[in-house]
């Protein structure tokens, strides 16, 4: 049996059910998920404040777990802790960005970032530093924080408005959501894309994106590079 950490990298549970129902859907049978959230900081990831506030916490919480668990998933595409907690366990840790942006490379040439008000230039940032700028189309923010993600028909209307421009006047071939609370949109948001342009597009689910790719990690025994990430011996 696999077990798999995810960490919601918040100081509320608010969003563990909903994530758990998420993954779940798409992890093998024996894969044992267990969603844990910080229990210091704040309550959402909109800013690098809120990055480097909480990031010393996800490491803790990790260093602290990874004994536990065959791989973490960290439920953040601003990899919230993810590249310094690599340096600290010898399991796979993952954010969301990368395995949502790698696959979407594998499935068009040019992809759109959907993403949540404040973090355009975050997720900008992560562009240029993975060197894939040129496959970027545009990176669209929608006028909704965290917290207002709960109103789903509004969000999926705007989900839809962003998408449709993004392919059409920027050249998108796929979308990727740039917060992994965007749960349960990226079935129904493909549907319509593809109806309405009488073609297939891909909506990459983070959350499902990166499970899946953690799974894989862990099924072929791989983890980061101990030359990329120097192995440290804990916090002091």
């Amino acid at each position: 049996m696999m077990r798999l950490l995810v960490v919601t990298p918040v100081n509320t549970d608010h969003f563990n059910a909903e994530i758990a129902a998420s993954v779940k859907e798409v992890v093998a049978p024996d894969t044992r998920i267990d969603v844990k959230n910080i229990n210091q900081g704040t309550s959402c990831i909109q800013s690098r404040v809120d990055l480097a506030v909480n990031a010393p916490h996800v490491i803790e919480l990790i260093g602290k777990e990874a004994k536990n668990y065959d791989g973490v998933f960290v439920t953040d595409m601003d990899m919230c802790g993810v590249e310094q907690s690599r340096e600290l366990v010898d399991i796979p840790v993952i954010g969301g960005f990368r395995a949502s942006a790698y696959t979407a490379m594998m499935l068009s040439q040019k992809y759109a970032i959907l993403t949540i008000r404040g973090t355009h230039d975050l997720q900008n940032e992560h562009v240029r530093a993975f060197g894939i700028q040129g496959n970027l189309a545009t990176i669209s923010a929608l006028d909704l924080g965290v917290y207002d993600l709960d109103n789903k028909e509004r969000v999926f209307d705007l989900l839809v408005s962003h998408a449709l421009r993004a392919i059409k006047s920027n050249g998108a071939e796929s979308i990727i959501f740039g917060c992994t609370g965007f749960v349960g949109y990226a079935e129904p948001l493909s549907r319509v894309l593809s109806e309405e342009l009488s073609c297939y597009i891909p909506v990459i689910d983070p959350n499902h994106c990166a499970i899946k790719y953690l799974e894989l990690l862990v099924l072929n025994k791989l983890r980061q590079s101990q030359i990329s990430y120097p192995k440290v011996n804990g916090i002091s």
